[in-house]
C-alpha cells in the first residue's frame, strides 16, 4: 500500500513523463522541509550561540523582508564587529541589531564598493539604507579622536599616539628628526617640541602618523597668525609660553606675572646674572619629580636647556602651551618681580619678590608645605 494514500489516485490518467517530473517536485519539497528541520534543531539545540547567529542569517535570507531601509537612519546604535568576521556575518549582525532591514542588499554595496570590514567597535545607526551603513563603515559617522593635553612634551604626545592605535615606527618617522619647517611652519626651531598643538583631533584608517602631527602643526599656525605673532619672533614666544605653561598654574594673573618674571630675568636689569633659573627645563633634560624640584647635580648639566648655567630663554619650547599661556607670554603684566614660587601647589598660591632675600622667606613657606605632604627631599 502506498504510504501517501490518494497518490494512485492522483496519479490516474497521467503519462509516464508527467508521473516522473511529479515525483521530482515531491522529493524537492521534501529536501526542503528538512533542511528547514536542521535550521531548528541549529537554533534551538546544539547550535548554541554561533548556531542561533548562522541560522538566524539564513532565516533571514528565507522568511525575512527583501526590501531596504531608506536614508541615513534614526538613533545611533553601537556595534562591536568580531575579529576574522565575514561580511555575511557582520550583515547578519547589522539585521539582528536593526541597522539594516536585510542582508541582501549590504552584500550586495559591500561587493559592489569591494569594502574590507575592519574588526572593532562602530557608531551606526538603526534603519539605514545598506548603502548609507556601508558608507558608514568606510567613513565613520562619529570617527575616533584623539586628545593632546595642555603642557604635554612630544614623548607624551608619541605615547598617546601609539595608544591611539598608531604604529610606534610611525609615530617616530613622523616626528623625530623633524621641526615646524617640515611641516610648512616657517619658524626657526630645533624641533617640533611645542608646535604639536594640543587639541582634540580626529582619526580615522586612513589617517596616518604623519597626517596627525601636520594637524596639529597646522593647529599651531593658524594659532600663530591668530595672535599675530611675527614668525622670526615665534620660537621665542612659543618657548616663553611653554615656560609659563609647566611652571604655573591655569589663573591668568598669575600666568602673566610669571612671564614677566622670566623676562626680567634675562633683562639688563636682571639679578640673577641673565639666568633664567628654571627647574622646568632642568627637568625637561633629566625627567620631572612629581613635585617639579631638581637636585645640584642635575642643575649641573651642560645640556643648553640648563637655565642654571646657560644664559636666556633654551633653545625652544620644552611642551606644548595652551593659548592661555602664549597669551601670558604675548601681555606680560607690568612689574618688577625677579622670583617667584608657588607657595601651595594644592591651591596654586603663588609668591612674588622684587628681591632673593624676599624670595627665600617664600622658599621656607614653599618647603614647610612640602614636609607637611612628605615630599622634601632636602635638595631643592
Amino acid at each position: 500500500m502506498s504510504p501517501f494514500p490518494g497518490e494512485f489516485l492522483e496519479d490516474e490518467g497521467l503519462t509516464r513523463s508527467d508521473l516522473k517530473a511529479r515525483k521530482h517536485r515531491r522529493m524537492m519539497r521534501r529536501r526542503r522541509t528538512t533542511a528547514i528541520v536542521v535550521i531548528c534543531v541549529l537554533v534551538f539545540g546544539i547550535g548554541g550561540f554561533f548556531g542561533v547567529r548562522a541560522a538566524g542569517g539564513v532565516f533571514d535570507d528565507l522568511f525575512g523582508p527583501k526590501g531596504d531601509y531608506e536614508g541615513a537612519g534614526t538613533s545611533e546604535v553601537s556595534i562591536e564587529i568580531p575579529p576574522g568576521a565575514s561580511a555575511r556575518s557582520v550583515a547578519n549582525q547589522l539585521v539582528e541589531a536593526g541597522v539594516i532591514m536585510n542582508s541582501e542588499p549590504f552584500l550586495d554595496e559591500i561587493e559592489r564598493r569591494d569594502v574590507t570590514i575592519q574588526a572593532g567597535p562602530i557608531i551606526l545607526r538603526e534603519k539605514m539604507s545598506s548603502e548609507a551603513a556601508v558608507e558608514a563603515i568606510v567613513n565613520p559617522i562619529k570617527p575616533p579622536k584623539i586628545t593632546i593635553a595642555e603642557g604635554r612634551k612630544i614623548e607624551q604626545i608619541k605615547a598617546k599616539m601609539v595608544e591611539s592605535g598608531m604604529k610606534a615606527e610611525e609615530v617616530d618617522k613622523a616626528i623625530d628628526d623633524k621641526a615646524p619647517k617640515d611641516y610648512g611652519l616657517d619658524v626657526e626651531a630645533p624641533s617640533l617640541e611645542g608646535y604639536l598643538y594640543p587639541a582634540t583631533y580626529n582619526l580615522n584608517k586612513n589617517k596616518t602618523a604623519e597626517d596627525i602631527v601636520s594637524a596639529m602643526v597646522d593647529k599651531t599656525k593658524r594659532e600663530i597668525e591668530k595672535a599675530d605673532i611675527d614668525l622670526d619672533d615665534a620660537n621665542r614666544i612659543m618657548t616663553l609660553a611653554s615656560l609659563v605653561e609647566i611652571e604655573s598654574p591655569g589663573d591668568e594673573e598669575v600666568r602673566k606675572k610669571v612671564a614677566r618674571v622670566f623676562l626680567n630675568r634675562i633683562s639688563e636689569d636682571s639679578n640673577t646674572g641673565r639666568l633664567l633659573q628654571s627647574d622646568a627645563t632642568v627637568a625637561y633634560i633629566h625627567g620631572a619629580r612629581s613635585d617639579l624640584t631638581t637636585t645640584k647635580k642635575e642643575r649641573e648639566s651642560d645640556s643648553p636647556y640648563n637655565t642654571y648655567k646657560k644664559k636666556g630663554l633654551p633653545p625652544g619650547p620644552i611642551n606644548s602651551p595652551s593659548s592661555g599661556a602664549v597669551d601670558a607670554a604675548l601681555n606680560p603684566t607690568e612689574g618688577d618681580w625677579q622670583f617667584f614660587v608657588a607657595t601651595n601647589p594644592d591651591t596654586g598660591e603663588t609668591k612674588f619678590a622684587k628681591t632673593y632675600e624676599e624670595h627665600k622667606k617664600n622658599v621656607e613657606i614653599y618647603r614647610e608645605w612640602l614636609k607637611q605632604h612628605g615630599e622634601d627631599n632636602g635638595d631643592t
